[in-house]
């Protein structure tokens, strides 16, 4: 017997119609199709099927070896993805033979590939999925698929530096969260995590283009408002497990899903626990052969996915301190986020920290100048602009230009400056494809 076959005689069985099956998950129509093998549930919706008609997974599962494969690949590339590595994602995405062409696992695939041009920069190929999708979920009135296409559509829109198109894809996405947040179609802890993300883009939206926006938001009392009850690690558990609870006799397939997070995240959680507690006793037995901060241990260990979310924020917090005339104070940031940056560069490539690496030489070439040694500052800015690879943020670039021109001026070596001028000219021509903001 197919999978549609046994799905077909166990509801059969049951008593079920094929809305009962259904239910919220799919439509009768899907189920239809699935039962007379026209289409293949993916294994979440399988799993979720076989829970409601009281059947281990397992029952349904003789044709399902392509249909794993498909779902690994999709998983590893999605979290390929994910951590900025899009080159292994699309090679991960072209090694499928043959993908769904409709439900979930087609939405996810899908938005994959979106994501991941985008992230090569191919922002022709993401918006043409990306529009493909947003089709279908005006077409579906699926607001959850409409969420995820406005969350991404404005990263393609930042890509493009269409400001404005980026602050609409962002805005109607926190809109339809906040929709979806008073639903059941996602889960709500997802939903904190996504909605977070768009509030710190929007806000550096309106950060980095102080006075376009005639009436900005505040995004950031609003993200902390949306974490509040999520400070660490062990909340993050706790309200996973308190969402299972929840739903779990109107969907308890769901709150399997969630358990299942909240007891991943807890044991790795707990892994990482044990290599602070590892560093810190070592420290003691050993003297200072080991770093000995456990604090930074810590820290580390929270924001060491995507070094950016603490090192960018460091920066720009020690560039405000310089501009208000508190050097003490930026100097010992500066040190900080230099142990930081140091601590991450033993298991992050050097690609991962070039735009903070920059960015710190930079600060590092002002306080040198501001302490007197000019010639010291303008030392350390030559290789960035003359060296460093062209890969790198071009804004970056362009401020260590300026710099040079300013202090070379203040030298009076003419020529240098003018070399400096043209260097600031190349960069600041239109470019073909920007960095978008964030990941």
């Amino acid at each position: 017997m197919t999978i549609g076959e046994k799905i077909r005689e166990i509801r059969i069985k049951r008593g079920l119609t094929q809305s009962d099956l259904g239910g919220d998950l799919v439509t009768p129509s899907m189920i239809s199709q699935i039962e007379a093998d026209r289409a293949k549930p993916s294994y979440p919706l399988l799993m979720e099927i076989a829970n409601r008609l009281g059947m281990p997974v397992e029952y349904f599962m003789n044709e399902m070896d392509d249909q794993f494969l498909f779902n690994a690949r999709l998983t590893i590339a999605t979290y390929q993805s994910a951590i900025g590595d899009a080159q292994a994602a699309r090679e991960q995405l072209e090694s499928i033979q043959s993908a769904p062409e409709q439900g979930l696992t087609h939405q996810e695939y899908i938005l994959t590939l979106a994501q991941t041009y985008r992230k090569l920069g191919q922002y022709h190929e993401a918006t043409g999925h990306l529009e493909h999708l947003r089709e279908l979920a005006y077409r579906t009135q699926d607001q959850r698929l409409l969420f995820f296409v406005c969350k991404e559509s404005g990263y393609v829109e930042a890509g493009l530096a269409n400001v404005d198109g980026a602050m609409h894809e962002w805005s109607r996405a926190l809109e339809i969260g906040h929709t979806l947040r008073q639903s059941n179609a996602m889960a709500n802890m997802d939903l904190i995590v996504l909605m977070t993300e768009i509030m710190l883009q929007l806000q550096q939206l309106i950060e980095d283009h102080p006075g376009h926006f005639p009436n900005p938001g505040n995004y950031l009392q609003q993200a902390r408002a949306l974490t509040a009850e999520t400070p660490d690690l062990r909340s993050v558990c706790d309200r996973l497990v308190a969402d299972a609870l929840d739903c779990i006799t109107s969907d308890p397939a769901r709150a399997k899903i969630l358990a299942d997070k909240a007891n991943t995240l807890f044991t790795f959680s707990r892994l990482v626990e044990h290599v602070v507690v590892i560093q810190t006793r070592l420290s003691d037995i050993e003297g200072g052969g080991i770093e000995s901060d456990p604090w930074q241990q810590a820290a580390l260990a929270m924001t060491s996915i995507y070094p950016d979310a603490f090192l960018v924020t460091e920066c720009e917090q020690i560039e405000k301190l310089l501009a208000s005339g508190q050097f003490d104070h930026a100097e010992r940031r500066t040190k900080q986020a230099r142990e930081v940056l140091q601590a991450l560069a033993s298991y992050h490539s050097q690609r991962d920290l070039a735009e903070n690496t920059i960015r710190l030489e930079i600060i590092d070439a002002q306080l040198a100048v501001i302490h007197g040694d000019v010639q010291g500052g303008i030392a350390r800015l030559k290789p960035l602009v003359d060296d460093y690879p062209p890969s790198a943020e071009a804004k970056h670039r362009i401020r260590a230009c300026a710099l040079l021109v300013l202090w070379y001026g203040e030298l009076g070596e003419t020529n240098w400056v003018i070399h400096y001028c043209r260097q600031m000219e190349r960069l600041m021509a239109p470019q073909t494809s920007q960095t978008p903001l964030y990941l």
